[in-house]
């Protein structure tokens, strides 16, 4: 039996408002991987050594819960070129962006990757023919002034190679770049492979990559560094999965304001543990970036909303 319109309403906005708590919880979680990562780049561990045991302790974790779930049919990829592209470029990001934690704050890397997004609307016009309006582009041309306020270029000093930009800030670009590119990647593998199993073989890729590299500097990791890239997986899985549940819950133009919390979390442990806190024109850099991911997920979700009328 139905049930009555004012229950059917009720129970929808609880759905709602649960999948906005986990996702919010999802995202203010993920930055405690960050954290852990930035203190052993810190400690002296090889930044690819620390992105194998990310995504070592990722495929671990998962493996159980997708081979119990699907069976041998994850296994099956369908698409294989785009999913394998998509991991490889979510392996080289997260290498980047832990490369970046070594040499500026974790709120600065994490403010620098937000632009992803944006870049994303600049990579669908240009290599997937998508109609991107002026109001869009002027959304994108911001946000990277936003970039340029974060980085502050020729500002710090110690430049690569003497010149303007920090090698920090040029190595968090570069995860925002190849975390724009795997967001292009995953919009045309959508539907192809349940989002666990991406996820999962997205670990497989990932460890299988950076192995390669890590493999001949490898120095042996202590218990309490095992004990750390353990619980980066730990923390990265269980975020991951958290976004994932509630994504598949409610519309994605809900979750648009929810991936930006995690400043609040970066801000935080920022401060606490390693006694960085964001300056004037980092904050107001950041809002800019905000502010223009916002304004292009609204315009997306009223262009999407129009074809469907």
């Amino acid at each position: 039996m139905a049930l009555p319109a004012s229950n059917q309403s009720d129970a929808d906005s609880r759905a709602v408002g649960l999948g906005m708590a986990v996702a919010i919880a999802g995202f203010l979680l993920l930055p405690f991987g960050d954290a852990i990562g930035k203190f052993l780049v810190t400690d002296d561990m090889a930044v690819v050594q620390v992105t194998w045991g990310r995504w070592f302790f990722h495929t671990l974790l998962l493996t159980p819960l997708v081979l119990l779930r699907y069976g041998r049919v994850c296994f099956r990829i369908p698409n294989p070129a785009v999913q394998f592209s998509r991991a490889a470029a979510l392996a080289m990001a997260t290498v980047f962006f832990f490369g970046s934690l070594g040499h500026i704050p974790l709120a600065n890397a994490t403010a620098v990757l937000f632009v992803a997004p944006l870049l994303v609307v600049a990579m669908s016009a240009l290599f997937l023919g998508e109609k991107v309006g002026p109001r869009r582009w002027g959304a994108v041309v911001a946000g990277l002034a936003g970039v340029l306020l974060i980085v502050r270029p020729g500002m710090d000093g110690g430049g690569i190679g003497g010149g303007f930009l920090q090698l920090g800030s040029a190595l968090a670009l570069g995860a925002a770049v190849c975390f724009a590119l795997y967001m292009v990647l995953t919009r045309r593998a959508a539907g192809h492979a349940p989002p666990l199993v991406a996820l999962w073989w997205m670990g497989i890729v990932g460890m299988a990559l950076t192995s390669v590299f890590a493999i001949p500097d490898w120095q042996p990791p202590t218990a309490d560094q095992w004990g750390m890239m353990a619980a980066i997986g730990l923390v990265m899985v269980t975020g991951h999965l958290m976004v994932f549940w509630a994504a598949d819950r409610i519309e994605a133009s809900a979750l648009a304001v929810t991936p930006y919390l995690e400043m609040v979390t970066s801000t935080m442990l920022g401060y606490l543990v390693f006694g960085d806190f964001p300056e004037v024109l980092t904050w107001t850099g950041c809002g800019i970036v905000i502010a223009a991911g916002l304004f292009v997920a609204w315009r997306e979700h009223a262009a999407s909303a129009a074809r469907r009328a």
